[in-house]
């Protein structure tokens, strides 16, 4: 066991396109593990989000729901990827995508990182849930980017083994 677990505090801002609800629950489920352990946490929606806003957190996540039936068919719809348009170009601007789905996300990603990548973002990790709840694997890919700032030089708080424990959020 240990006696100081070492946390990174920053501002993380996630950014989503919802249609049924489902990715705003999602988003927000997000929100409030990054809040448990590594600071703030500003969820939004895609209409309610500033260029300022994106250029001013130290992670950004965007995400949307699952356009599309097939399997290499799945894209944003088309007011994410009016939003995207609209980013700002940003280099190295650290970036976890989200999506959420019905039977497969098949190209989703690939996608997103196409409207991203040649306005410089850097795409950290991947997240999916079909049901707005995190996963394993959810828990993971956000567990990395958010550990990827550990060693970037952003405010470290210290908190004691028991905080930790008592924070930690239900699945």
């Amino acid at each position: 066991m240990f006696n100081i677990k070492t946390i990174v505090e920053m501002k993380a801002l996630i950014v989503y396109n919802s249609q049924k609800g489902t990715t705003k629950k999602y988003a927000e489920k997000i929100g409030r593990y990054i809040e448990t352990f590594d600071g703030n946490a500003i969820v939004k929606s895609i209409s309610e989000t500033t260029p300022q806003d994106i250029k001013s957190c130290d992670l950004l996540l965007l995400g949307t729901w699952t356009n599309g039936r097939f399997l290499f068919g799945q894209k944003p719809d088309k007011a994410w990827i009016d939003f995207a348009n609209k980013l700002p170009r940003l280099e190295g601007k650290e970036t976890v995508l989200f999506t959420t789905y019905n039977i497969l996300t098949g190209s989703m990603f690939r996608n997103m990182k196409k409207q991203l990548e040649p306005k410089g973002y850097k795409i950290l990790s991947c997240m999916k849930s079909r049901d707005g709840k995190m996963d394993y694997y959810s828990f993971v890919a956000l567990k990395f980017a958010l550990n990827y700032h550990t060693h970037s030089g952003i405010r470290v708080i210290q908190r004691t083994e028991e905080e930790v424990l008592e924070a930690v959020p239900a699945f």
